[in-house]
């Protein structure tokens, strides 16, 4: 089976006031973390969703319409290439290694796709043509809600699965100043 991994880093981060990809961590950006955690699974390859230079990048078609319309540049530019995307966003910087390959191996189990139950990201999706024309309907509706990550698992049925209560905290968006803060006072407390 041929899984690529995504990392969508195409928004604007409006809530953070910089861009979250170039945010630094350890000295490494939160992008480059995301790509070497990837690359650090059995992938076939990764591939960035947004315009970064040296990375393998694929840029939004449709500008500005969150990570549905990242999903949908990486699917048209990889059917037919690939069985499965991995998909991870660029600001959970707490995942690790372990948290990612329990997925894959779950995936083996639930070929419509899976996720971790209470959270987005991760996913998993089949790269078929029901994610196709899903991703193509959503993206030309003029109702906001049907550009949903929720209502992507839900209309595709793509299996939600368990992980550790007290790993909660590894599934931790960054999104505005404070949740950044937060976050790198985790990552300290568990370097020590």
């Amino acid at each position: 089976m041929k899984i690529a991994g995504i990392v969508l880093a195409g928004g604007l981060s409006s809530r953070m006031g910089q861009d979250k990809a170039k945010l630094l961590l350890e000295e490494q950006t939160l992008l480059s973390r995301c790509v070497n955690l990837l690359e650090s699974l059995d992938l076939q390859h990764v591939y960035v969703s947004g315009e970064y230079a040296q990375f393998d990048c694929i840029a939004d078609l449709h500008p500005q319409l969150g990570p549905i319309g990242g999903l949908h540049a990486c699917v048209e530019q990889l059917s037919g290439l690939y069985d499965a995307l991995f998909i991870m966003p660029v600001d959970m910087p707490l995942l690790r290694k372990t948290d990612c390959a329990l997925l894959i191996e779950k995936y083996q189990q639930f070929s419509r796709g899976v996720f971790y139950q209470q959270v987005t990201f991760p996913m998993i999706l089949p790269l078929n043509k029901q994610l196709k024309d899903y991703l193509a309907e959503a993206l030309i509706s003029p109702q906001k809600k049907q550009r949903s990550l929720y209502r992507l698992l839900k209309t595709l049925k793509i299996q939600s699965v368990n992980y550790q209560q007290q790993d909660d905290f590894r599934f931790q968006n960054s999104n505005t100043p404070q949740e950044w803060k937060n976050c790198q006072e985790m990552h300290a407390k568990l370097s020590d």
